[in-house]
């Protein structure tokens, strides 16, 4: 199975090309209005419930008939299960696997939107005490099921994760998971992730492949 990788792209349309079978989106789909800076998530949630509806045909344009899964980022503010059932009620085969597995061609994905603590003005940021009960659960269901891909908005501490001012800025919890609480023979194939703009691309950790699309596309043989 050949994934089109892509993430962070806020409200835009970038052209998908080449031979692929399904399309992964790793976060921050939705453009955001100026109700964030006035921090009232109801009203920034009703803005990009309009805008997914108001969208609607570009997207299937977009997708061009390829199945659609999805994990939400911190600019994502409409619940991730509503934009499921909007797509779907629209004919598009749309995945939501925030914080659960699913099974996809014989591929198993799992979907964790949290992000370290930014300024409180954004979705799934999560402080080191809450982001451990996050990760906590995440590692629980990797041991239980065995997951080929993994689908995180945030990359991991020291992976694709430097910023213009090469600051450091990737989950340290997260990273310490997959190094010391991930069973080695559950261990994902695949690290699909986003959220630092200018770090993106790919890299190998630990024999496991690590994509950071934001911005721009990887198409991943599986």
């Amino acid at each position: 199975m050949r994934i089109m990788h892509i993430s962070d792209t806020h409200g835009q349309f970038p052209r998908l090309y080449g031979r692929y079978d399904v399309v992964v989106h790793t976060g921050d789909l939705f453009p955001n209005s100026h109700h964030v800076m006035t921090g009232n998530k109801n009203q920034e949630m009703a803005f990009q419930l309009r805008w997914l509806r108001d969208n609607m045909h570009e997207i299937k344009v977009w997708l061009q008939g390829h199945p659609f899964i999805y994990v939400p980022g911190n600019h994502d503010f409409l619940h991730s299960s509503l934009m499921e059932f909007e797509m779907r009620a629209e004919g598009l085969e749309a995945y939501d696997i925030t914080d659960k597995t699913f099974k996809f061609r014989d591929v198993t994905f799992f979907g964790f939107p949290y992000v370290p603590s930014i300024n409180g003005m954004w979705n799934y940021e999560r402080g080191i005490p809450e982001m451990k009960v996050e990760v906590d659960r995440m590692v629980a269901e990797l041991n239980k099921t065995k997951v080929d891909v993994l689908c995180c908005h945030a990359p991991m501490h020291g992976m694709l994760d430097l910023t213009m001012g090469n600051e450091v800025v990737g989950c340290s919890t997260i990273a310490n998971a997959m190094d010391y609480r991930v069973d080695a023979d559950k261990m994902p194939a695949y690290y699909l992730c986003g959220h630092i703009h200018e770090a993106n691309g790919m890299s190998v950790r630990n024999g496991m492949m690590v994509s950071n699309a934001a911005t721009t596309r990887h198409i991943i043989e599986v």
